[in-house]
């Protein structure tokens, strides 16, 4: 580790520690990365100097004196960025309303930044429908999973029918609480650009609203809380960028569609028991999910 960090200029840290598999905080004021993925490295370096630019807090990369942002060594590519001090906010405690509203304004001043350098992005320009057909259906089928009778149909009417409609943007598409970071109330730092996409600019709210549900819509009482925080997302998001009646009418199909792509992602790593779950979840949702969301002439 010191060698590598000696690339990027750097001395030998006094204190490292493993923040998870493939990162590391080096003295509290830098993050090493690791990545087997040279083009999410790639998009994520070159995004992240987009949004810098424009004022956004994101990480900043560092340069290795040759003026190249990563290193390959030992069959990954690593990385160095400027921490970021914060921490990562639960939205279940204290007021899950002026929560839910804070995460929803956050949400909306990210898609404000990247619908501006969208033209610059140089990402993947993604079609539900297309990946439905191209690698969902398959991992499905190939793992022998089946869910609820109409979940399938269900998601498949809205992808030939209302999914097209949708506004599109410059999404962030890993969109959950994790990859934001505030102090003291105020965002500090948005996080991990991997994989952004041209898609559904709902798409993001939806993701971060499923995010905060699969590990509590079995429970009545944090679902209860949980319904808080999403109408308290729904409203912070659309006091800045007002949400259009198409994308509410397809909220309870986005939130059934990705988790059957979850479903799919997790079976086609063949970790078969979280697919099992989100299964279960999946099928929660096609009965329920409807409900938990407010009638629209409650939203803003």
């Amino acid at each position: 580790m010191e060698h590598i960090l000696s690339q990027f200029g750097l001395p030998t840290p006094a204190r490292v520690i493993k923040i998870y598999e493939s990162a590391w905080d080096i003295d509290d004021a830098y993050i090493l990365k690791t990545s087997e993925k040279q083009r999410w490295l790639d998009k994520s370096i070159r995004l992240s100097r987009l949004l810098l630019a424009a004022g956004v807090p994101v990480v900043e990369y560092i340069n290795t004196p040759d003026a190249k942002p990563y290193i390959f060594q030992d069959e990954k590519y690593w990385s160095v960025m400027k921490k970021i001090h914060g921490s990562i906010i639960d939205p279940f405690l204290g007021n899950p309303g002026q929560n839910g509203t804070l995460l929803g304004q956050t949400l909306a001043k990210l898609h404000r930044a990247l619908k501006n350098i969208e033209n610059q992005a140089e990402v993947y320009v993604a079609d539900f429908h297309e990946e439905f057909q191209s690698w969902i259906q398959p991992a499905l089928k190939k793992s022998n999973i089946t869910f609820a009778d109409g979940v399938i149909d269900s998601v498949q009417a809205f992808l030939q029918r209302d999914c097209k409609s949708l506004p599109r943007q410059l999404i962030h598409r890993d969109m959950h609480p994790g990859n934001l970071l505030f102090e003291n109330g105020t965002l500090s730092g948005y996080l991990d650009f991997d994989l952004c996409q041209i898609n559904a600019r709902v798409f993001d709210i939806v993701y971060l609203g499923c995010s905060l549900l699969v590990e509590n819509y079995q429970n009545k009482t944090r679902l209860s809380l949980w319904r808080e925080i999403f109408v308290g997302i729904l409203q912070g998001y659309s006091e800045l960028l007002p949400l259009q009646e198409d994308e509410l009418q397809a909220l309870p199909a986005l939130f059934i569609f990705d988790e059957v792509l979850f479903t799919a992602f997790f079976a086609d790593l063949v970790q078969l028991e979280t697919a099992k779950n989100c299964v279960e979840m999946t099928n929660w949702l096609h009965a329920n999910i409807a409900g938990q969301i407010p009638p629209h002439r409650d939203n803003p």
